[in-house]
Order: structure tokens, then sequence, then C-alpha cells
């Protein structure tokens, strides 16, 4: 069985949590809430805690500052979902994370997946790769994440955005090819990580493909049109990308 901890500093949504949890998710015990983030950590001080419900916002704190006074023991043996309302820049932290997060007003039916989705991976090593990129990407006050976790069979992979070439799709993985290191079997659908890398030099030229722009080295247009990449690799140009593709060559 489960055993959380909710850290909210809104009595409220707290309480409302509390009792979706009760109503929707019997199997999970509740063994305490806290708002601020030096309630939280005591709270956490209880070794059978291993699930805490993080809002991201604690009345001019934040939830991450409670991550990072957490050990590397404690964060190994604590699963966590974020809750938050719309703040776009940790949403995007917490996925490049690989991380769960809900939006406030808590939907029941995401709660329950969120809470089945840890009950599944119980005895599989924790994310603590993952807490360590969502710090990282956050201590850097920047709207551009540097790093993302890439979930594979073996586990999870810590990479920078600077060093991924392309990825390609390979039915429901990715196939990620990065610069002077071995190529990773993505987890995850080629749609998932065209969504995350919206915005961050990433361009679906096809729909098998994704490419870093700056690895870009020349367009050739003969043989329906492909992409030569530093690496040597020829992509293929979709006929509806090529207008996008061409404008985007123009503002290099």
């Amino acid at each position: 069985m489960l055993k959380a901890v909710i850290i909210d500093d809104e009595a409220n949504s707290r309480e409302a949590l509390a009792g979706k949890l009760d109503l929707f998710c019997p199997e999970l015990e509740l063994l305490g809430q806290g708002g601020s983030v030096e309630e939280g950590l005591k709270l956490l001080e209880n070794p059978e805690v291993d699930l805490l419900f993080l809002d991201i916002d604690l009345a001019g704190e934040s939830g991450f500052d409670l991550l990072k006074s957490l050990s590397e023991e404690r964060k190994e043996a604590l699963a966590i979902i974020f809750i938050t309302a719309h703040d776009e820049f940790a949403i995007q932290a917490i996925k490049f994370s690989a991380l769960d997060y809900l939006l406030k007003p808590v939907d029941p039916e995401e709660l329950v997946k969120a809470v089945r989705r840890l009950e599944s991976e119980k005895g599989i090593p924790k994310k603590v790769a993952s807490l360590n990129v969502l710090v990282e990407n956050i201590r850097q006050a920047s709207d551009s994440p540097k790093k993302i976790v890439v979930p594979t069979s073996d586990g999870m992979h810590v990479i920078r955005l600077s060093d991924i070439i392309r990825l390609e799709s390979s039915s429901n993985y990715t196939t990620f090819y990065l610069n002077n290191e071995k190529n990773l079997l993505a987890s995850k659908t080629l749609k998932e990580f065209d969504m995350m890398l919206e915005g961050y030099s990433f361009l679906r030229i096809h729909k098998s493909h994704l490419v870093n722009v700056n690895f870009l080295k020349k367009y050739v247009q003969t043989d329906g049109g492909y992409l030569v990449l530093e690496d040597g690799s020829r992509i293929p140009v979709a006929n509806r990308k090529k207008e996008q593709l061409m404008s985007l060559l123009k503002s290099l």
C-alpha cells in the first residue's frame, strides 16, 4: 500500500485532494498534510512515506526548494506527483524530467491514472536522475531546459538537448541519434517527443523524423528533397514541410 503526504499551501486544495484520494484511491493511505517547505520536510522524516503530492507554489516558496533539501537516499525512496496550476515553464520542466503532474483542480480520473502508474512501478528503481534534472533545469531560471530524461528499457537516461542530432520513429518507440554517443531506443512515441520539444530548435520534417536544426548541413532539392545533417545522415522532407523548412533556412 502506498503511503502519502500532501504539501500544498492552500488548505482547501489539500482537503479537496485528500477527499478524492479517500473516494477514488482507497488503497492509498494518507499520513499527513502540510502547507510549507518546512512542514513538508518534517513530514518526510517519516520513512514510511513513499509518495509525495507536491504543490509547486508554496506561498513565497517553491516545491522545488523542498526537493533541493532532500538527500539522494530520500529521493531514491520517494515517488512524487506534482500538483500545479497552469505554470507553463514548470510543467515543461516536469515533462522534460519524465515525472508526473496533475493540474488544479485535480481531475479524479487523472488522479487515479497517476496513482496506478506508481503502483505498477513499485520495485522499479526510483527516478532520482529525473528529480536531479528537474532541479537543475529549474535552477537555471530559464525558459529553455538544457537536459531531458529519456526512459528506455534499461533505465532513465539524462541527455543534453545540444547532444541530440535527430529522433526517428520506431513504431511505438523512438530512436535517439546522439552526438558522439551510442543511440538510444526510448519507450515513448515520436509524437510525444515532438510535442515536448516544440520551440526548442527541433523541427518535425517528416512523419518519422524530428531533427535538431543546429545540426543541419544542407538541403538537397533533388530526389524528392532531403536534409543532410552533420553526422552524414540523409533525412527525407515531407512536401507539406518544405515551405516551413525554407523559411527556417532563410532565418539561419
